[in-house]
């Protein structure tokens, strides 16, 4: 094989580039066009639309000259006729409309992402969700292109045949041995970290395209390991959900993430996307816009307790079985329940009201109450309220309106021709002006004592109100059945004096039972979702049609309490026939070395047949382990590996277990090294500094070029659970290098991983 091909493909680049040339000028003539039209004021609403469009559809159009398209396919349809077709990021036609480059969102595209030689035919979708058709294709070869600067660098072609001589890597210096995953490996290898997520459209491989195209009538569950591109796949799912549901607007859909600083860092993906408008938030953040007018406690989001004090122990406290159960079915079982006869109960606490010499009984108040039944509860209860008082309002007015009438006629006709002189008239007419105030005045007090005692008696229960009896030792008592026998005494002395990190999914979830739904979103995606608790996606299940939900359960350090698998929400919550589960194994993020550091560490704990990560075929540079004898000896080593690393990484992080110790670290090597270090807390956006230090639990979803790992030592990290899942969260956020320091002897979920120093026979140390 000769340069032939790539001269060929660049000759077909040169002349998209062409078209696309082409058409820019064509819009720009009616920008133009519009321009004017604009200065004479000569213009419509819909001429101002049109002019928008076209100067979006001019930015894309100049942004895809640099790189129309990343890929080829050649197929056979179905009338035997050769059809060959470029896959970019964005459509792109000529003058007269004809395609010329394929966006990669269309169904078409989905062949591109599933072929592999050996599988030829191919098939996708077209049509609407309730009338698809299935058109099958048979691939004859398919094509990856690296191009910069308007410059083909390179062709990795696959043939249908895995035998032929054609499967190649093609670039300017001849042809090179095709490796597997070559086209991705080396636009890996040549990235850099930034700290946000990356667009992944020239690289999503056939797994990631699977869980992209899934239909938005579904709940979807992705269950993908370190570095497998969840986060990035979610977007371009979003993206591609846009683009082929015309119906949905960006406004209808949210992203949840688990901190301020991971929603930070997709913030940069969204306009290449064209996901502008979509709204981000954590998911308490989002809770508590809805709940918290309804709070007259402090609210107190930190679980850096939790995480220091509860889970470290090693042991199940009473405060850690405490907070599993808030986040449990069987909790968000028994709201639903008490909810439920609170509405029930609320009828017998209906009384009659007796008021102004009129009686409104306890059958006509249940008719009323049962009229506004359409409503969310507490909104009925708000309405029947307002419509009782609204009823006696107008008996009270037609009270006053009688002792008026009386008065008028008194003062105006009884008093006139009495015999009375001009003094005694007044006089005698301005004690009975008193005498009607005092009893209109009567009149409205009385209205308004027996109203608001009795509205007071009636009112709807407050949500903080319900909350604190739902978790009392008497009413949980009452559900012994139902839950083990020692939690009931676990809430005795359960103090609500502040809401925590556990009290807002529940409280939520009441809010929802009780109040109007706050909103209702076309589709939701959930990242790092494994830390949720079945509560909290009970209540989100329930303002969304459908959601992305994305985790690794290997990273799930809210032990008990968030999923250690996805079998609970899928088959309770979820619509089990529409429910797709998908599992991504293998992480594009991490060289094979930490990749295998980071399997040892699970398997150490967990056993050899714990599912192992699969890396990409990518090899780096071996983890390097030192023993420190003292802090002043941890702080030389982190300053002299960060004065190595500068020349090589851009994102340095230091992880350190505890976020007391980390900041303690960060202000420690600012100090001793330069201001480039600064510690990140949750509540941060990624910030451009070169050397980042974090707590252990705030780094899940972040990524950097190269990571220190703070004293793994057997204290620090004793052989349990929440240890081996969090040094496994440590390992994976290093995409390039890692680096271990430990004081003392090494974690024993590092066993295997450290060469052992020789232990020598002390028989004839007398000698010595």
């Amino acid at each position: 094989m000769n340069k032939e091909d790539l001269k060929a493909e660049q000759n077909v680049l040169d002349e998209t580039i062409k078209h696309i040339k082409n058409q820019s000028y064509f819009i720009w003539e009616l920008l133009e066009k519009k321009r004017e039209q604009f200065s004479n004021r000569d213009n419509s609403p819909g001429d101002e639309i049109v002019y928008r469009r076209g100067t979006k559809d001019r930015a894309l159009l100049r942004n895809a000259e640099k790189e129309p398209y990343f890929g080829r396919i050649d197929i056979i349809a179905d009338d035997n006729e050769i059809e060959t077709y470029y896959i970019g990021k964005q459509g792109i036609r000529d003058r007269a409309e004809n395609v010329i480059v394929v966006d990669w969102r269309m169904p078409l595209a989905s062949v591109f992402y599933n072929f592999i030689p050996g599988h030829s035919k191919q098939s996708y979708f077209v049509g609407e969700e309730k009338n698809k058709n299935k058109q099958t294709v048979e691939v004859l070869k398919k094509k990856e292109f690296t191009i910069s600067n308007q410059k083909l660098l390179r062709i990795v072609q696959q043939m249908s045949d895995t035998q032929s001589a054609l499967n190649y890597t093609l670039s300017e210096s001849g042809e090179e041995i095709s490796i597997k995953d070559a086209f991705l490996k080396e636009i890996i290898q040549n990235s850099e970290t930034t700290g946000y997520l990356k667009e992944i459209i020239a690289t999503i491989q056939r797994e990631q395209d699977v869980a992209i195209r899934q239909p938005i009538n579904k709940d979807v569950i992705i269950q993908g390991v370190a570095g497998s591109g969840k986060s990035s796949i979610a977007l371009h799912r979003l993206s591609y959900l846009l683009f082929n549901n015309k119906h949905i607007n960006p406004k209808d859909i949210i992203i949840l993430g688990p901190s301020n600083l991971f929603i930070s860092s997709v913030k940069e993906l969204l306009p290449e996307l064209n996901l502008n408008g979509i709204k981000q938030s954590t998911v308490h953040h989002l809770i508590l816009e809805f709940i918290k007018p309804y709070l007259n406690k402090p609210v107190n989001l930190s679980y850096q307790e939790y995480f220091e004090s509860i889970l470290s122990k090693d042991k199940n406290t009473n405060q850690q079985k405490l907070i599993e159960f808030k986040g449990s079915k069987k909790f968000a079982n028994i709201l639903e329940t008490f909810v439920e006869d609170l509405k029930i109960q609320y009828f017998n606490r209906i009384k009659p009201i007796v008021l102004l010499q009129e009686i409104m009984d306890t059958e006509s108040l249940i008719k009323i109450f049962e009229g506004y039944k359409y409503l969310s509860f507490t909104n009925q209860i708000q309405r029947f309220l307002r419509h009782v008082e609204n009823h006696f309002e107008r008996v009270a007015e037609e009270k006053i309106n009688e002792l008026k009438k009386q008065y008028e006629f008194i003062s105006r006709s009884y008093l006139q021709d009495a015999g009375l002189d001009p003094f005694e008239f007044k006089q005698l007419n301005k004690r009975m002006k008193e005498i009607y105030d005092f009893k209109a005045g009567k009149v409205r007090e009385e209205f308004k004592t027996v109203i608001s005692e009795w509205k007071e008696s009636h009112k709807a229960p407050s949500l903080l109100n319900i909350y604190n009896q739902v978790t009392s030792y008497e009413i949980l008592k009452m559900f012994g059945k139902e839950i083990e026998r020692d939690i009931p005494e676990l809430f005795k002395e359960n103090k609500l004096s502040e809401i925590t990190y556990f009290d807002i999914a529940p409280l939520f979830y009441i809010y929802l039972l009780i109040y109007d739904r706050p909103v209702v979103f076309a589709h939701m995606v959930i990242d790092e979702a494994q830390d949720l608790s079945y509560v909290h996606f009970a209540a989100l299940k329930k303002i969304t049609k459908t959601m992305t939900i994305l985790g690794d359960t290997d990273q799930s350090l809210f032990m008990g309490y968030g999923q250690c698998d996805w079998t609970g929400i899928s088959k309770s919550l979820l619509n089990i026939e529409k429910d797709y589960l998908l599992n991504l194994d293998t992480s594009y993020r991490s060289t094979r070395e930490i990749v295998e550091a980071a399997n040892k560490v699970l398997q150490n704990h967990f056993g050899s047949e714990h599912k192992k990560v699969v890396p990409l075929n990518r090899s780096g540079e071996a983890i390097e382990y030192t023993k420190v004898e003292s802090g002043k000896q941890l702080v030389d080593g982190i300053i002299t590996t960060i004065k190595s690393w500068k020349r090589k990484y851009k994102r340095i992080a230091i992880i350190h277990k505890d976020e007391q110790k980390a900041k303690k670290l960060a202000e420690i090597l600012s100090k001793e090294y330069n201001r480039d270090v600064t510690y990140v807390s949750p509540d941060q956006e990624v910030n451009n500094k070169a050397i980042t230090v974090l707590a252990s639990y705030y780094t899940k979803g972040m990524e950097f070029d190269a990571v220190v790992l703070v004293n793994v030592n057997d204290s620090s990290f004793p052989k349990n659970d929440f240890n081996a899942k969090l040094l496994y969260v440590m390992f994976t956020r290093a995409q390039q290098k890692a680096k271990v320091f430990y004081q003392g002897e090494p974690s024993l979920l590092l066993e295997g991983l450290i060469e052992k120093i020789p232990q020598y026979s002390s028989v004839f140390d007398d000698i010595l």
